[in-house]
């Protein structure tokens, strides 16, 4: 094997190897409670009464201004 076959595999090596290190942190990463699955859409969201972020303490706030002003 030559110098250029070697730097070849090493360099597809530690690709394959760092693709399969963020593959599995993504997959097995415990989510948070701080994790939003509905990218911040808080008026399609069924978890919203027990949410606790702040983007969705603001729409609850703006949802109950406007139901008084109704």
């Amino acid at each position: 094997m030559d110098r250029r076959n070697f730097l070849k595999n090493m360099a597809r090596g530690s690709i394959l190897v760092g693709l399969g290190i963020i593959t599995g942190k993504l997959l097995f990463e415990e989510k948070t409670a701080d994790f939003c699955e509905y990218h911040f859409i808080c008026s399609k969201c069924k978890q919203l009464s027990a949410c606790k972020l702040p983007e969705a303490d603001k729409f609850k706030e703006i949802n109950q201004l406007n139901r008084h002003i109704q």
